[in-house]
């Protein structure tokens, strides 16, 4: 009978998935659960329920359990980079799910690649600076600054991908700043200030001397955007400022 073969596959998948728990789980529970498993699936089959319903939700329930056991025998490292290593792959649905519904949307495969690591990046940078630092305005200056440079990041890929402009590339200069002056000042609040505001002032720059050539509506959307980014990059060099300050107080 073919539902005599499902539960066979499902078993299969079920034995392999398992194999990702750490061996000394494995070994204390693994033949249990696989048991288990398979008698949920006669039952399933003989009553004539939905078997795959019930194949997917044990798996993705496995997945979770596993990802946890992982995670707990893991050192701190390696429980960040997993951690935002499922929140990117979490945050990258939002545009695969709008690729089917959004008329227009039609992305290469490449560039979910190339969102996944500029989100994995954002957040790796912010686990990653922000929890050496003690001041909460220096974790608030980190995440502002991430924000609205990813922010930044995006808009202008989508835009270079739509209208082919190589004057948009300029863009990226204002994220050339931020990564130099981020290595020049090592990090410490007073550094991060100045890089931030000379930031915010290249940005500026660049939205007033660079010909724009858009349609008065579009125009004017495009400098209300560069408004906000402006004001987040001031923003975020004012939060390091106030670390800094508040290192001496």
């Amino acid at each position: 009978m073919a539902t005599d073969l499902a539960v066979r596959r499902y078993r299969t998948l079920y034995a392999m998935l398992l194999r990702l728990y750490p061996r000394p789980f494995y070994d204390r529970f693994g033949e249990g659960m696989a048991q288990t498993f398979h008698d949920q699936c006669r039952e399933y089959r003989d009553a004539r329920k939905g078997l795959f319903g019930l194949a997917l939700w044990v798996l993705f329930e496995t997945s979770v359990g596993i990802v946890r056991e992982n995670t707990t025998h893991m050192p701190q490292l390696g429980k960040t980079i997993l951690r935002v290593a499922l929140g990117a792959l979490v945050l990258l649905m939002v545009p695969l799910v709008a690729s089917r519904f959004v008329p227009g949307w039609n992305w290469p495969p490449a560039a979910f690649l190339r969102v996944y690591l500029l989100f994995f990046v954002t957040g790796m940078v912010f686990a990653l600076v922000a929890r050496r630092m003690g001041a909460w305005s220096y974790k608030v200056g980190v995440g502002v600054a991430l924000v609205a440079g990813f922010a930044l990041g995006w808009s202008n890929m989508v835009h270079v991908a739509d209208s082919e402009n190589p004057a948009n590339l300029w863009y990226y200069s204002v994220l050339v700043v931020g990564a130099v002056g981020a290595l020049l000042a090592r990090l410490k609040a007073p550094g991060m200030a100045r890089t931030l505001f000379v930031m915010a002032a290249t940005l500026a720059l660049i939205a007033v001397i660079l010909p724009s050539g858009a349609p008065p509506d579009m125009a004017r959307r495009m400098a209300i955007g560069h408004t906000v980014y402006v004001v987040l990059f001031t923003a975020s060099g004012l939060l390091f400022r106030h670390a800094s300050l508040a290192r001496w107080q």
